[in-house]
């Protein structure tokens, strides 16, 4: 029995004793002795003569490895217990108390917990077979449920004691709390994988540099970009940065290196299929547990799209403050235009004028409507005419066009190639700025080939793309020296006196007005360029909203 002391009892008797034994009980000695001590009275010789034999055994020193034992037992952190097979306990520590979240030891050991301390039974039942099977369970992982309810994540070493025919007669274990590391544990997964998917969700290309500038780790964007990980790995991502940039990249990374942030650092970066895009870039330092910076953190995000927006929509913007700038001028030129016309038809019909200033006149006259010609140009960029909107069927104006023309392009040896949709859908806007707008591509075209040297081919292809018309104007001329600015006001590549720079200008206007869009640039063959006018197809919604915007006005 748990806790008590064993006793052993010795009798003496004879044929005439009559013993009357008494319960042994432990006693202390003056030197601290603890002994148990057994009594037994016997007759002596004669009947009067009595005697009582106390027999005594010193336990003092398996009291002594009792008592070191129980203090060992329960000064142990962990879980220590001993329990029946059907999940009854036997002897508990008081850690393993407080880890179940009893009261006492005695609570715990008078209740059947077993039914409770498994949140589902096959828990038990898998515990039971896996230890039947191996005998020893070394680091099982199994959560049991505390009194109030809460669950108890646990690590436990157990061993099988069984009984002479082999069955389990007692499981003693040894418990480990780990709810704590567990909850850790969860919440730093938790996390990493947040993390993870951040970096991999991001629309950013996410690099890990060391301080030597070698890429160590590349996130998923990276790989959707089209860049193999072969190109990344191991190599320095200076090598993918524009040679004229690369002095940047090194002093913002040895910032970086230093322990500074450097944010939005805008460069040139060579893109997985070779062509070069405009990269927002930030480094961010990271440091070990010394606070020593040991890598870089780079966040590359592709800009080069929206720096393309941002410009077209600053040219717009610049476009639309020449406009007004232009149309006010206009209108005061337009007033000394007028009379300086007026008043040399006057001197012309004067009969009194000699034939020699007449040439002069006629001279004045010619380059006065000259000028007049550009400020109507210059009020047409300044879109002070508004847009009709009806169908207009593209081809004849496109033929019209040529027809303009033709004289100058058989006389010159320039073939021009009709490669026209038939059946073309109609566009939705006005046919004679739409005429405008061709005639100066077809001008400028004709310039170029000209200059080229060599025998002239035009070629103009219609399509439908989607809701939308498409014009293509290709030559095999001399082609565009800077495609991005062809459409500037004033931007003209022409001798002085053969241009004003405006007629592309005027186009864009026009196109834009109608909802449209052009863009030109150089063919691939190195010879010549190509234009691009693309208006929107006259559909009854379109025709219905053009009506509505009509009556507005």
């Amino acid at each position: 029995m748990k806790g008590t002391i064993k006793v052993i009892k010795r009798e003496q008797r004879n044929r005439t004793e009559t013993p009357e034994p008494k319960v042994a009980t432990p006693r202390e000695t003056a030197r601290d002795m603890v002994s148990t001590v057994s009594t037994s009275r016997t007759s002596g010789a004669t009947e009067d003569d009595a005697r009582t034999i106390h027999v005594l055994k010193d336990i003092t020193d398996r009291r002594e490895a009792e008592r070191r034992y129980r203090e060992l037992f329960d000064s142990i952190q962990e879980g220590l217990f001993f329990a029946t097979p059907d999940g009854r306990f036997l002897d508990v520590n008081d850690a393993m108390v407080r880890m179940l979240g009893y009261g006492s030891r005695e609570e715990l050991l008078r209740a059947d917990v077993s039914p409770h301390l498994y949140p589902a039974p096959e828990a038990r039942e898998k515990f039971l077979r896996t230890l039947t099977e191996r005998g020893v369970l070394r680091n099982y992982d199994e959560t049991l449920r505390r009194k109030d309810g809460t669950l108890l994540h646990t690590l436990q070493n157990i061993t099988a004691v069984r009984d002479a025919r082999g069955r389990i007669a007692q499981i003693r274990g040894l418990m480990l709390d780990v709810t704590e590391q567990k909850t850790f544990q969860s919440q730093l997964q938790r996390e990493r994988d947040f993390t993870q998917k951040i970096l991999n969700t991001t629309q950013s290309m996410i690099l890990v540099l060391d301080t030597a500038g070698l890429i160590s780790y590349a996130n998923r964007r990276c790989y959707e970009a089209g860049y193999q990980e072969g190109e990344l790995i191991g190599h320095r991502l200076v090598e993918w940065v524009e040679a004229s940039h690369r002095e940047d990249f090194g002093a913002a990374l040895g910032t970086t290196a230093h322990g500074q942030q450097v944010e939005n650092l805008e460069l040139r970066v060579r893109r997985s299929d070779g062509s070069m895009g405009h990269f927002s870039i930030s480094l961010s330092p990271m440091r070990d547990e010394q606070n020593t910076v040991n890598s870089v953190v780079v966040v590359m995000t592709d800009i080069t799209d929206a720096a393309l927006l941002q410009a077209k929509l600053a040219h717009s913007e610049k476009m639309a403050t020449i406009g007004r700038l232009v149309s006010g001028v206009a209108h005061e030129v337009n007033n000394p235009l007028a009379a300086i016309l007026g008043f040399t038809d006057l001197l012309l019909e004067n009969p009194e004028v000699p034939a020699s200033a007449r040439e002069d006149l006629q001279i004045i006259l010619q380059e006065t409507q000259r000028t007049k010609d550009i400020v109507q140009d210059l009020l047409s960029f300044a879109r002070q005419r508004p847009v009709q909107r009806e169908p207009v069927q593209v081809n004849s104006v496109l033929r019209q066009t040529i027809k303009l023309r033709s004289y100058d392009f058989a006389s010159h040896g320039v073939e021009v190639v009709e490669d026209f949709e038939e059946a073309l859908s109609a566009a939705l806007g006005d046919s004679q700025q739409l005429q405008q707008v061709f005639l100066n591509i077809l001008n400028n075209a004709y310039d170029a080939v000209q200059d080229a040297g060599q025998r002239g081919r035009i070629k103009i292809h219609t399509r439908r793309q989607a809701e939308m018309i498409e014009v293509a104007i290709s030559d095999n001329g001399t082609g565009i020296g800077d495609p991005q600015r062809i459409f500037d006001p004033f931007y003209t590549t022409k001798q002085v006196g053969k241009g004003t720079g405006l007629g592309l200008s005027i186009c864009y206007g026009i196109v834009r007005a109608h909802g449209g869009e052009i863009q030109c640039w150089n063919n691939e063959s190195g010879a010549g360029s190509t234009f691009v006018v693309r208006i929107p197809v006259a559909t009854e919604a379109a025709l219905a909203a053009a009506a509505t915007k009509e009556a507005a006005r």
